[in-house]
Order: structure tokens, then C-alpha cells, then sequence
């Protein structure tokens, strides 16, 4: 945990107080900004860290060692009524806190802290706000995170690229399963020392109608002519951060599918514009725009009714969906700016239940001076 990267958060944000709070290990958020994954914790906590000076630990006798990393005065208790007492010992002398709230939990990742919590907050005379700003700049990537993340992304496009050639080699006189071509992924993964949270998405024709499809043996698919193939990859070095593309290809595919793979690949290139655009006005734009943006080059091309997931999601460290900005104004309304130091994938996708599903995926990390696409860009789909 890194009291100053904590501090400098709120200073940005213009807060003075941070109020991390759990019961048990049920706010990831809280746990991953204070460095408690795999503490084993089964009882609440709350962690104030002030932009300067010294935070409060109020911690369950039983579990107080389990925060030894954490610098600042303990306030141990065991009763309710101790918990009460240390709560308001604790939040003394705080007029405002950012807490993992979400007002009207319009941005549910953000959404951890109960609202009974957040009503004994504010009844002892604290006005509580969402940490949303805060934890968004402890979500920028360094220097070396940028460096990890593009030598996994060249795997990952290697890993691709096997599989690409994989299914050439096969067809048209032995079309592989899906299992098959995910294994010929996985290879490549282990060769270069990539871990993951998931295997890959290799889904044929109907199967890239469900986004989240995942092949399973004895019930994967074989290529068959006129199907559609989605990869879906993603991928990190031991303690780096994700890197993640999905990549079209089709064997004997029908004029249909070509037709929303370009209006696919014009609202993935809409919202990179959107942002790029944004920047070089000197504004950070929000992620609903960028979504809003690639969601209406879709419905202008008549695929409104198809789309069913956000444009792009935050890339983060311990898993590729991460806790920063995501390109949505369709799950969720996310107001989040884009600000430097951010990545993010853009992946609009329209599925056509039963039939196909077409899904273009690319990274982007935020300079100072605006977008940069971080992974290689799809321009046609991959006829096998």
C-alpha cells in the first residue's frame, strides 16, 4: 500500500478526506487500494487517509495484525458498541469523506459500500461523496506498466496469428473444433510466460452471438463453411497489467457478415476520433461519450437492436476488466473523464442471436496529448 500515492489521489481530486470500508473482503476496491487480497478477513474495517498526516485503522481485535502494513493510529475494537464508538473517534474532526458509493449507483463498479454504512456516515454530521476521482488517478498506469503491457500485447497477436494459421492449415479438408484453436492460444501464452484470469473466446458462427460464449469440451463447435470465428484474447506478465483484442475472421462468409464487420470497425475507429478529438480541444472527455459516439454509427446502420454490451472497458492489473473509466453510456451512464495515464479497450460488437456476432477489439493508453492504439488495428475481416 502506498500511503502517497493515497494521499496524492485526494490531493488531485481536491478532497480531504478518504474512507476505505469493508465488511469481510466485500469491497475489491477498498482491498486492492490497500493491499489486503488474500488477508483472509471475515470482520468490518474502516481506514481513514487524510491528503496529509496521519490515517485511523478501526480493525476487530482478532484481525488487527492482518493490517500491519498499514501505517496510522489503530482504533481496536470487538463489541458493536466499541465499533460505534471507534467509528465516531475515527471520522472526529471530518466534515466530508470520499467513500466506494455511487449516488443513485449509476456507476455500479464504483457501488461497494452498504447504504446503511453511508447512513451512519452521515449521521454523525459527515458529508460523504464518491470516491470515484480518487481511485481513478490510483488507476493510471506507470512507465514500466506500459512497457508490460505491449510486450503482452505482441503475444497476444502472435498467439493470433498461430491461430490463424492453425485453421488455414486445416481447412477446407479437416475444419478444426473450437477447443483446438483456443489450445494453439494457450501454447503461445505458456511459451512466453502470460498468465490469465479466463482462456480465450474462440467462438464459430451462432456461438459469436453470445459474447461471453465459452467452448466447453464435448459441446465445442467444428468450423463449418459459411461461420463466422471470434477470438477474444486477453492476457498479462506476472504482476503487469492486461492487454486485450478480439479479431474477426470467416470461412465462406455471406455478404451479410461483411456488411457489420464495417460498421462494426467504423464505430471502433469513431470513438478513438471522439477521444483524439477531445484532447486536442484540451478536454478529457467522459466515457459515455465515446460510447454514445460508436453506438451511433451502429444504430445509423441499422444494428440499434443488436448491440448488447458498453464499447470499451478500463484496462487494469488484476483482471482486464478494470476499476477506471469505461467507454459506457449504455449498462451504465459513466462519467468518468478519460484522463492521462488511463487504458482502455474500444470492442463495439452487434450479435445477431442464432445466426453471428461480430466484435472489434483494440487497446488505447492516454498520453498527455492524447490517445495512443496500443495493439494492431483490424481492417478487413480475415477470410480463411
Amino acid at each position: 500500500m502506498d500511503l502517497t500515492a493515497l494521499q496524492h489521489a485526494l490531493e488531485r481530486s481536491r478532497l480531504d478526506h478518504w474512507l476505505f470500508y469493508s465488511f469481510a473482503e466485500g469491497n475489491p476496491l477498498s482491498l486492492e487500494a490497500l493491499d489486503l487480497g488474500g488477508r483472509h478477513l471475515t470482520r468490518r474495517f474502516a481506514y481513514l487517509v487524510p491528503v496529509a498526516g496521519e490515517p485511523r485503522l478501526l480493525a476487530h481485535r482478532l484481525e488487527l495484525e492482518r493490517f500491519d502494513h498499514l501505517p496510522g493510529e489503530r482504533i481496536p475494537y470487538a463489541r458493536w458498541q466499541e465499533f460505534d464508538r471507534g467509528l465516531e473517534h475515527l471520522l472526529e474532526g471530518v466534515a466530508r469523506v470520499a467513500l466506494d458509493y455511487q449516488p443513485g449507483a449509476r456507476i455500479p463498479y464504483l457501488s461497494w459500500v452498504d447504504a446503511g454504512f453511508v447512513e451512519r456516515v452521515r449521521a454523525l454530521g459527515v458529508e460523504v461523496v464518491s470516491a470515484a476521482l480518487p481511485m481513478l488517478h490510483l488507476q493510471t498506469w506507470s512507465a514500466d506498466d506500459l512497457a508490460a503491457h505491449r510486450r503482452a500485447a505482441v503475444v497476444l497477436h502472435e498467439a493470433k496469428k498461430a491461430a490463424l494459421a492453425f485453421l488455414r492449415a486445416r481447412l477446407p479438408d479437416d475444419p478444426p473444433r473450437e477447443l483446438e484453436v483456443q489450445r494453439v492460444m494457450l501454447d503461445a501464452f505458456v511459451e512466453h510466460g502470460l498468465e490469465y484470469d479466463h482462456p480465450p473466446i474462440v467462438a464459430f458462427g451462432a456461438a459469436a452471438a453470445r459474447p461471453h460464449y465459452t467452448p466447453q469440451a464435448g459441446s465445442d463447435a467444428t468450423l463449418q463453411p459459411g461461420d463466422v470465428v471470434l477470438l477474444d484474447l486477453w492476457a498479462r506478465e506476472p504482476g503487469g497489467v492486461y492487454a486485450d483484442i478480439t479479431w474477426m475472421a470467416g470461412w465462406q462468409v455471406a455478404p451479410e457478415v461483411l456488411r457489420a464487420w464495417e460498421a462494426v470497425a467504423a464505430a471502433r475507429d469513431r470513438a478513438v476520433e471522439v477521444v483524439r478529438r477531445a484532447f486536442a480541444a484540451d478536454r478529457h472527455p467522459a466515457g459515455w461519450e465515446a460510447d454514445r459516439a460508436a453506438r451511433e454509427v451502429l444504430e445509423a446502420r441499422g444494428y440499434g437492436a443488436h448491440v448488447l454490451h458498453r464499447t470499451g472497458h478500463h484496462l487494469g492489473r488484476t483482471g482486464p476488466h478494470g476499476s477506471g473509466t469505461h467507454l459506457d453510456d449504455f449498462e451504465s451512464h459513466d462519467t468518468r473523464p478519460l484522463i492521462p495515464g488511463l487504458a482502455f479497450t474500444v470492442e463495439p460488437g452487434v450479435y445477431l442471436e442464432g445466426r453471428f456476432g461480430i466484435r472489434s477489439e483494440i487497446d488505447v493508453f492516454l498520453h498527455e496529448d492524447g490517445p495512443e492504439v496500443t495493439t494492431e488495428v483490424q481492417r478487413e475481416l480475415e477470410i480463411l
